[in-house]
């Protein structure tokens, strides 16, 4: 079952006992603190650190505050607080003019809680599938078969990715459409589907710059868009979603993406994990 699956059959479920509680809470912060699998379906985990390297992005847990008021500069004049789509749209507006990046590996670094089985780990995939992993730094290891980078829950893979559309209205029923057949079929709502389509494209997958501005101008146009104010990297914006859903911290002047995935439960929201990743393209293994 991947983080699709898991958030419908985990998240839809009305009315919890207090039993369940508990064991919801760990089945979804375990769901994204396991060790990475490969496999066709998932794409590789990303590098951290790399904010300054082109087509770099992130994703890394959030904390956020209550919604911040419009707030008074030191010459007295109210500072009116962007709403979250105009945060998106002005991201959006920035990733269109960065510059295509490109390489021979995509190198994905993913920083996990210490109390899981691996704290770090990085993999390098080739645009033909072909993988090496590390773990914590350890030694570099080939991995068997072919394990191309895709879109979660679709099959879209990296040549597919740079022909998506760059209209925000045409990526969406594209992305729509390439679900696989077990994600069609999941117990989630349009939007959310949107959500974490969208939350992926933008983070661990190389799409080029206008696909990505196409991808933040669709997040705008998501129901219940809030932002909750300014924090470290951005502005913090909150998405609901079906029983939860995700906080993106959005860096109005860089485009830079940052994504926490929650879970509402009993009315307390539950974060999925601590878990921090970047990517970017490069053209060397490591030694």
């Amino acid at each position: 079952m991947d983080e699709l699956e898991l958030l419908g059959a985990t998240l839809t479920k009305p009315d919890p006992s207090a039993e369940t509680v508990d064991r919801r809470r760990h089945q979804l912060q375990n769901a994204m603190r396991e060790p990475v699998r490969r496999r066709r379906s998932r794409r590789p985990v990303i590098a951290i650190g790399v904010a300054a390297a082109t087509g770099a992005a992130a994703v890394a847990i959030v904390v956020a505050g209550g919604e911040s008021p419009d707030s008074t500069s030191r010459d007295g004049t109210t500072v009116v607080q962007m709403s979250g789509p105009q945060v998106l749209l002005a991201a959006a507006a920035v990733a269109e003019t960065k510059p295509a990046a490109s390489g021979t590996y995509w190198h994905v670094k993913r920083v996990a809680p210490s109390s899981g089985d691996h704290q770090t780990v990085e993999t390098w995939t080739t645009a033909d599938g072909r993988g090496w992993i590390r773990f914590d730094g350890g030694t570099l290891r080939k991995v068997p078969g072919r394990q191309p980078v895709t879109v979660r829950g679709t099959d879209l893979g990296i040549a597919e990715i740079a022909k998506l559309p760059t209209s925000a209205a045409e990526l969406k029923a594209t992305l729509l459409e390439s679900r696989t057949t077990g994600q069609k079929h999941a117990q989630i709502t349009k939007e959310t589907n949107l959500l974490l389509l969208l939350t992926d494209l933008l983070s661990d997958v190389p799409a080029p710059p206008k696909v990505r501005a196409a991808a933040l101008r669709a997040l705008a146009t998501l129901p219940h868009v809030k932002n909750l104010g300014k924090v470290p990297g951005g502005q913090s914006l909150l998405f609901a979603g079906d029983g939860g859903g995700t906080k993106l911290v959005v860096n109005p002047k860089t485009s830079e993406v940052n994504a926490e995935g929650y879970a509402d439960i009993n009315g307390k929201q539950e974060s999925m994990g601590g878990i921090t990743s970047t990517s970017r393209w490069t053209n060397e293994l490591p030694r």
